[in-house]
């Protein structure tokens, strides 16, 4: 590269007119310019809803190097498409989803790319979700542009990007609950429920059946059994009953005052030995 003519360094020059300081322009030769262009970071837009994923394609690729080489409406879709894309980052944006989707984000498919999220949630315990399953960074949606491209820039260099306050809770927050683990080794199994399962399990010390949970809950009665199947192998137990007293026992379940557990379907009782 070299100086521009319209500098000089000749000190005698800038004497006579007055000039202190300069500024150097550099002209880049070609082969330099290509190299800047290739050095883009090249992004996989994962969004659920249409006209959003388009703005934010707009939005990212109005940044200099920055691309997006791929799009998905969901985890299970990008997982597919990832391994042939070879992004260097995976930006996440899912309005409608259950957190244990997020799951998928610990597969093969996604563990040699970094994962940066926009989100809306600023719980401790989503925030250590996000942590365990390996996620670089989240990103609030109330920021501006200028923070999500700082951000893009960040994890893509193999660094964090995580909101300071929430994060120093979260992780005092994490510190407290391996403690809890240490000193209560049932509710580490406890917390290998996913949240669906613990709804379920709400229900049952509820005394509702099978029929009733896939109503109030708007699936199956086969997914219930499903996850019935699931609770009883990570709680160790055999029987709805051994499961209403387990809950109890471990306060999954807050022990209810006033008769507050009855309820039509024959109260507790009836959800024990269903």
């Amino acid at each position: 590269m070299k100086l521009s003519e319209e500098f000089r360094s000749d000190s005698s020059f800038n004497k006579r007119r007055g000039i202190t300081h300069f500024c150097a322009v550099y002209e880049f030769p070609a082969a330099s310019k290509n190299a800047m262009a290739d050095s883009s970071v090249n992004i996989f837009l994962i969004c659920d809803y249409s006209i959003l994923r388009s703005a934010l394609r707009v939005l990212i690729e109005s940044e200099p190097g920055l691309a997006v080489i791929g799009e998905a409406v969901d985890l299970q879709d990008a997982a597919e498409q990832i391994a042939k894309a070879r992004p260097d980052l995976v930006l996440v944006d899912l309005l409608d989803f259950e957190e244990n989707e997020l799951k998928l984000l610990s597969e093969p498919q996604f563990a040699n790319v970094p994962v940066l999220m926009l989100t809306g949630k600023h719980e401790i315990e989503f925030y250590q979700k996000c942590l365990k399953l390996g996620i670089s960074g989240l990103v609030s949606k109330q920021n501006g542009s200028e923070i999500l491209y700082k951000a893009i820039s960040k994890v893509s260099d193999g660094e964090l990007w995580f909101d300071r306050a929430v994060m120093g809770a979260t992780i005092r927050h994490m510190l407290n609950e391996k403690q809890t683990l240490l000193d209560n080794p049932a509710v580490h199994r406890a917390n290998g429920m996913t949240d669906r399962e613990k709804q379920v399990v709400e229900l049952i010390c509820k005394g509702m059946k099978n029929k009733g949970i896939a109503e109030k809950l708007f699936i199956t009665e086969t997914t219930v059994r499903h996850h019935l199947t699931s609770i009883f192998n990570k709680l160790e137990v055999e029987s709805r009953l051994e499961l209403v007293i387990y809950a109890f026992k471990h306060q999954l379940i807050k022990i209810p005052t006033n008769g507050a557990l009855l309820e039509k379907n024959g109260g507790a009782r009836q959800a024990a030995i269903a």
